[in-house]
Parts: structure tokens; sequence; C-alpha cells
């Protein structure tokens, strides 16, 4: 059965009525989802998911407080790719620096009571944009499937997502129609807005290193340089991301 034709109905039993809680899932990609693209063998969409009742404004206000004496205004948005590296915004910043600004992030992550699920595909086993487009799906779907007891308990679930490439977007929709009576797609979603779509652009840099080693041995240059080794990497950045995952 083509996963993109699914019928909702297959689905309805799993939704049921329930209390007045919300819970939000923040959703980022990496990679392109050109399967000629051979700059990115690995294509990874993460979502991190928050219990609205769980309040993380203690953690925003330590973050912002870091940023700002740090001379960045508090809705800077981190983006790990670009702090690895040294490009802009952060090319004339130390790799200390640029490493202090990274562990703010991942202490915030941390500190949060947040969870995280990474989906990665290899492209090197797709061979069409529509088994791309079925594998990935097939991931999400399998992934709230196993949780919908957990997800039947929420009255709503607010998913957001920048629209950064369309067939994520259209993917997401579909994943979700599953619980469509109480899901909502926020508009207009920048990193700068919220702190856990920096989050989970973050995460999304860390699976792809975690990936790289696994599959391939090695990590780049720059990551090996800003994470100060794979074996730094492994228990200062690797080991503590993978607490939260759900």
């Amino acid at each position: 059965m083509a996963w993109e034709t699914t019928p909702l109905l297959l689905y309805r039993r799993f939704i049921i009525v329930s209390g007045a809680k919300e819970i939000s899932v923040f959703v980022d990609e990496s990679g392109s989802y050109d399967l000629n693209a051979s700059s990115s063998r690995f294509y990874i969409v993460c979502m991190v998911f928050h219990d609205q009742s769980d309040s993380i404004a203690e953690e925003i206000d330590r973050l912002n407080v870091f940023l700002r004496n740090k001379n960045l205004p508090e809705d800077h948005p981190i983006h790990a790719g670009p702090l690895i590296r040294m490009e802009e915004p952060y090319r004339h910043m130390r790799r200390s620096e640029r490493r202090a600004i990274f562990s703010a992030l991942l202490a915030f992550l941390r500190r949060s009571r947040i969870t995280y699920k990474c989906f990665s595909i290899d492209k090197r086993y797709i061979d069409s944009a529509p088994a791309f487009h079925d594998s990935l799906l097939q991931c999400l779907i399998s992934h709230l499937v196993s949780r919908k007891d957990e997800f039947n308990s929420y009255s709503r679930i607010k998913i957001y997502y920048d629209n950064g490439q369309a067939a994520v977007t259209s993917i997401l929709r579909e994943a979700f129609a599953i619980y469509a009576s109480k899901c909502e797609f926020v508009s207009n979603v920048t990193s700068s807005k919220y702190k856990l779509f920096q989050v989970a652009d973050m995460i999304c840099a860390i699976e792809l290193a975690r990936l790289k080693l696994l599959h391939i041995g090695h990590i780049s240059d720059s990551e090996k340089d800003f994470f100060m080794g794979i074996g730094n990497f492994r228990k200062n950045y690797l080991k503590p991301i993978l607490r939260k995952e759900a």
C-alpha cells in the first residue's frame, strides 16, 4: 500500500477525545532533497517535542542573558552549520567563541524538558523522488503511530516548520493527517522566533556528524576542528543529546 495514498480512515481509531493539553512539534531538515546532489548523501528531518505544560521560560531567559552578554540580540537565530564551518555571521569569531554559542544552545536543550526524534535517509539506496517521498513519509508515520497513546492524550498538536522545502511540508501534512482533528500548522515560522526551532537545527548538525562516523568512518575537517576531535564529539555533544531522544 502506497503511503501517500493511505486512507485516513485507517487511522481514525487512533483519535480519541482528550483533555486540554497541547504539544508543540518543531521541525527542521538537513541536506538536499535532490537525489543528484552528491554533496549531501544523508537527508535528515528532526522533530523536537515540547509539552506546553512544561515551562521552559527560565531556560529561555538564561539563553537570552548569554546572548546579550555576547553582544547578540535575544532573537539572534543560532545556526549550527555556520558556527561549525566558520561562516557568516560567525566568520570573524574565534573557535572558542563559536563553540561557546553552540554550547549555550546545547545547555538549553539539556536543561529543558523536551525530547526529539531524527529520521534519516541514505540517498545511496533511493532511486527516485517518489521512493524518497515514500521512505521518509513511512518513517514519520511509523513513529507517530508508535506514540499514539501519548499523542491521543493531547487536545492540540501544533507543528512549527518554516516551509523551507516544499516536499517536507507536504510529507508533514500527510504524516500528521492521522491526527488531523487536533493538528495546527503554525504560519510564519522563523528561527529567530523560536529557540526550539534552533535546537532542531543543532540536532540535525550533530546527527549528520554521527551518520558520517557510522557509515563513512570520518567527519569533515571543519567538524573535527570545531568539536575538537571525534572522542570529544561523542562524549560532550552526541551523548548529551541522545539522552533526549524519544
